[in-house]
């Protein structure tokens, strides 16, 4: 009897934990039924979602998943069922349906978190997924039939934050010309007393020698207790009006992590060991942001593609390995560098958990355009590629 193989969430870890699993059961020379269920049949770059036309940033995972026999099934999870093991879900038209399993693959990423002043209440955006990113686009091009002022309010001083200031000069030129974009407001805003608090001393000096560049003024150490419409209010009064505020506080875990009845990490993530099984289910495995893992000995994984990936290769190769009875790969991953955009001055590239800086400006900027146009692409269409991506090795 052919093995189920579930795998819930269609982004970096659940594609690459599809991509493992197939090359596994290649390589067994075993049959192994795999299916992946994810709301969209799209996997989305959010890593690129802070950049110009956003509706680009997407790759078809029908032309990466059928190429391996992987079956794409397009319905949003409402809940999972770990005892029965089974995952409930609901089509585009509305019919719901379950879907049992003998082994599940929990990739279902992340939202955003809870705005820290309790609900905006106000007008605001976000690029957190390809729909907020359009949105938000098609905002800043209508901004063309308003007479102004064009203040640009970003709000969250983080990596994501950092690269969207850092790029929203452009991005308004290309909407409203530039003489207009030229003359905008943009406004980087955080409770904290520095910018990239989480990447450390290094790469700020270069970090805030790119937003002087690119003209973003920084409001720093100051908390938000309300956006009302367009005003955006401090505790320290001096309130500010922006025709354009995005959000970037940060992310959480998928809430769908609370189903299994876990104790979960403060983002939310749930806890598994260094095969990426969850705790106490060994037929289920996670990966990407849903996953408390530890990349070695002292470092926990980010939400970030760049664990996402390995991850889900071993995710998918573990829980293949355990459908097909055979020895499952410890995750691990030593190396972590760190890319930051920073608009026309160029990037800022760092290595190791201490964030060494090693390439500024246009050489840091081709890698990140490596990364960025390159490196998170999956090979399509090709079995023979795709299938070498599944490597864990």
């Amino acid at each position: 009897m052919t093995q189920e193989l579930l795998i819930v969430g269609g982004g970096y870890a659940g594609l690459w934990a599809a991509i493992a699993a197939a090359r596994k059961a290649r390589d067994a020379g075993r049959n192994l039924s795999i299916r992946l269920l994810n709301k969209t049949p799209r996997l989305v770059h959010r890593p690129r979602l802070y950049e110009r036309q956003p509706e680009n940033m997407y790759s078809d995972l029908k032309a990466v998943l059928e190429p391996i026999a992987v079956e794409l099934i397009v319905a949003d999870v409402q809940s999972i069922d770990p005892d029965g093991k089974q995952v409930r879900a609901r089509s585009g038209s509305g019919q719901t349906a379950a879907y049992a399993y003998d082994g599940l693959v929990f990739a279902a990423g992340s939202v955003s978190a809870p705005v820290p002043w309790g609900g905006d209440g106000g007008d605001t955006w976000s690029i957190d997924s390809l729909e907020d990113a359009v949105a938000l686009d098609r905002h800043l091009a209508g901004l063309a039939d308003t007479p102004g002022p064009d203040t640009v309010a970003i709000v969250g001083a983080g990596f994501t934050g950092i690269e969207l200031a850092a790029e929203m000069r452009g991005r308004l030129a290309e909407h409203i010309g530039p003489q207009r974009a030229e003359k905008a407001r943009i406004l980087l805003l955080d409770a904290a007393a520095t910018v990239s608090e989480e990447l450390g001393v290094g790469p700020r000096p270069h970090i805030l020698a790119a937003l002087d560049h690119a003209g973003v003024e920084l409001r720093l150490n100051t908390r938000i207790t309300r956006i009302d419409g367009n005003r955006i209010k401090f505790d320290a009064g001096q309130d500010i009006m922006a025709a354009t505020i995005v959000v970037t506080t940060g992310m959480r875990a998928n809430p769908l992590t609370a189903g299994f009845g876990l104790a979960l990490d403060a983002a939310g993530r749930l806890p598994v060991d260094r095969y990426l099984a969850v705790n106490g289910l060994s037929d289920v495995h996670a990966a990407g942001d849903v996953a408390h893992a530890m990349t070695d000995e002292r470092h926990l994984a980010l939400m970030s593609c760049q664990h996402a990936m390995p991850m889900g290769r071993h995710a998918g190769h573990n829980a293949a390995a355990a459908l097909l009875g055979l020895s499952p790969h410890p995750y691990r991953q030593e190396r972590y560098v760190t890319c930051l955009d920073l608009g026309p001055w160029g990037a800022v590239f760092t290595n190791g958990w201490d964030r060494q800086v090693e390439a500024i400006e246009q050489e840091a900027k081709s890698r990140k355009r490596s990364i960025n146009g390159e490196r998170i692409y999956p090979p399509r269409y090709d079995r023979g590629k795709i299938l070498k991506a599944g490597s864990i090795t």
